[in-house]
């Protein structure tokens, strides 16, 4: 091995767990992640005498993975996907929740305590792309808000928009799960 390879494997080894689910969650298949995951290592040991040292490899290798999965879709979907974010009712939906859920059901989804089964991965899968990513970057990875708009680079606002209209769907798709398990009370009904 060389000193080059040698050198990028150290930086890569502690971050390819993160690297390989996040992947896995954008692309949504195996082979489609294991192709973006290549391609985005083959770009970063291309590119590593660009990279900084002692600056954040993590986010730097991310923001690869990121620009290489955008890439890949705008090549496989002709139009982007189109939202009427005026049909999305979030402001009721979001007072409905602030008003009517149990008292601690916020904290509990801040702080990490629901359970991440098949429910909210089919709903974070629904997601539209852009709102997915900034949702996976930032609640699953744990980027800040300026890292997560370095990776994708776009601006801090975007980033933070999408954040809050991603979480926004995302309340919506889990009403249901939240109210079986016992997040919401179940005289809450939701209103339109």
């Amino acid at each position: 091995m060389s000193p080059k390879q040698e050198f990028f494997s150290s930086l890569l080894q502690p971050h390819l767990p993160a690297l390989k689910s996040t992947a896995m969650r954008l692309a949504r298949r195996s082979a489609d992640a294991e192709d973006l995951l290549q391609e985005s290592f083959f770009k970063a040991y291309r590119s590593l005498d660009q990279f900084q040292k002692n600056t954040n490899f993590r986010a730097w290798i991310f923001r690869i993975l990121v620009n290489t999965y955008i890439t890949s879709y705008r090549k496989k979907s002709r139009q982007p996907q189109k939202i009427s974010y005026d049909d999305l009712e979030e402001h009721i939906l979001y007072k409905h929740v602030l008003e009517e859920a149990l008292p601690n059901m916020e904290e509990r989804m801040q702080n990490g305590h629901m359970d991440f089964d098949d429910d909210i991965l089919l709903a974070l899968n629904r997601l539209p792309q852009p709102f997915r990513l900034v949702i996976l970057l930032c609640d699953v990875e744990g980027f800040s808000y300026n890292e997560i708009a370095q990776i994708i680079g776009c601006p801090l606002g975007t980033v933070m928009s999408r954040l809050y209209r991603g979480r926004k769907l995302l309340q919506r798709q889990l009403w249901g799960y939240a109210k079986n398990r016992g997040y919401i009370d179940e005289s809450t009904r939701l209103k339109k």
